[in-house]
């Protein structure tokens, strides 16, 4: 039996996208998300300057995380004032900020380092950090660390943001497929999302009919998600869409119907494994 969670959300301006902090019952950390033109706002929030790590995200236009970028922070939001001045790409903050006997100056270098590799390996988004830390994370310490960071993994799934790598508990049977026009891609439907595999091809030559797939495709190949390989166009990380025609016509060009092209390894459809109850 799975256990309940409880969790407290101050809306400090009163509008749901704004300014929020976030508890969960008996935790001592809470965590801020902070809009980018919020920020000097956020700094009249009370225990804002308290040590921890936080991600920086370039999120799109429906919600989803593009790039990211993780760090540490031994005085709270007063760290995030650099970014602000250097790096262009982010629209959010998500800060998880502890008393100073929780976050030890070592469990949060360590946590840091534990946070970056777990965000390269997801290959979920373009993860800015191109440098992993070299500090090491102490035996002793790494069990806290995992604990902390599934309560980080939790609430930022709470935002609707997925950390994990899908790989690892991949079921293969689960896996659809397309094969159309010499294109090869893979997914997964869990019944809302649609998650497009790392390793799948994208038929680049053809357009998409909706405009905003052809400007994603070009950032994608702009910033390295998106390789020529032997005459293919190779995704390097997963996209996830809100339908399973979205990430046809992304994958395939033109306008497409998900719910027929995506088949799984016995060849019945996404229709006929979701819609007929086969």
């Amino acid at each position: 039996m799975e256990t309940s969670k409880k969790l407290e959300t101050i809306y400090h301006n009163g509008q749901p996208d704004g300014i929020r902090s976030i508890r969960r019952n008996l935790s001592t950390m809470t965590v801020y998300v902070i809009p980018r033109p919020l920020l000097s706002e956020a700094k009249n929030i009370s225990g804002i300057t308290r040590p921890g790590i936080y991600y920086l995200i370039n999120e799109s236009d429906d919600n989803k995380i593009a790039q990211i970028y993780v760090g540490q922070t031994r005085n709270g939001i007063a760290r995030l004032d650099d970014h602000n001045r250097s790096k262009d790409f982010w629209n959010k903050a998500i800060m998880f900020l502890a008393e100073n006997k929780t976050f030890t100056l070592d469990m949060i270098s360590g946590l840091e380092k534990f946070a970056i590799m777990r965000a390269q390996e997801s290959k979920r988004y373009k993860v800015e950090n191109t440098v992993v830390p070299k500090y090491e994370i102490d035996e002793y310490d790494l069990a806290s660390v995992e604990e902390i960071y599934d309560e980080i993994q939790f609430i930022m799934g709470t935002q609707g943001y997925k950390m994990d790598d899908s790989k690892t508990s991949l079921d293969e049977a689960a896996v659809l497929h397309t094969t159309r026009n010499g294109i090869e891609a893979f997914g997964i439907y869990d019944g809302e999302k649609f998650e497009v595999l790392e390793g799948s091809q994208v038929n680049i030559d053809k357009k998409v009919n909706l405009e905003r797939y052809n400007k994603q495709r070009t950032e994608l190949l702009e910033n390295g998600s998106i390789t020529k390989n032997d005459g293919k166009y190779i995704l390097n990380l997963i996209l996830a869409f809100n339908t399973p025609s979205g990430a046809s016509d992304f994958i395939l060009g033109g306008s497409t119907n998900g719910w027929t092209e995506w088949k799984n390894q016995d060849g019945k459809t996404l229709d006929e494994l979701y819609r007929r109850g086969n």
